[in-house]
């Protein structure tokens, strides 16, 4: 342990203000917190390379049959998309750099797609920084963006069904 490390964790005082200004404790980073990131990695990596293997459905829904999934039977039994159809569809076209269509078929399909993307490198610069998982899911800002997503899940899905029943009624068959 360093000087500085030392004089740190020696004082509960200094630990209290580490804390506060959010500069990660090394103590804190742990190996959970190195899998956690590979792990997040990995799950991101191959998200993104079946996206890339899938053909985006042309009726806007349906791409995750293709990994043997059943159809949505929300939407089968009432005729109006659920929260999640065509993220898959918005996603794969996301994934071939269509970002047109997936805004189109689903806009919250291109925002996972950016997050997932994004989740890489971040990832690896975490895991570089030695910052500890918990100073990302305790951040105060962590929640406001996790609602917002919440939100804006939320007003894609109204935008889907707006766009399933009326604007591009004759494309969308089921």
């Amino acid at each position: 342990m360093t000087e500085i490390h030392k004089t740190i964790s020696e004082d509960p005082a200094r630990i209290e203000e580490c804390h506060r200004f959010a500069v990660p404790d090394l103590r804190d980073y742990s190996l959970y917190d190195q899998i956690g990131y590979l792990t997040l990695i990995l799950l991101a990596g191959a998200s993104l390379i079946i996206a890339r293997i899938l053909q985006p459905s042309s009726r806007g829904v349906g791409t995750h049959e293709q990994l043997g999934l059943p159809p949505c039977p929300f939407l089968h039994l009432t005729g109006i998309p659920c929260p999640s159809c065509g993220l898959t569809t918005s996603f794969a076209h996301a994934a071939r750099l269509d970002f047109s269509l997936s805004l189109i078929t689903q806009p919250f399909g291109l925002i996972v797609f950016c997050l997932t993307t994004i989740a890489i490198p971040l990832s690896i610069y975490f895991i570089r920084r030695r910052i500890p998982w918990s100073e990302i899911t305790y951040a105060r800002s962590f929640d406001r963006m996790i609602y917002m997503l919440i939100v804006v899940y939320i007003l894609c899905w109204f935008y889907k069904i707006i766009a399933m029943k009326w604007l591009f009624a004759g494309s969308y068959s089921l």
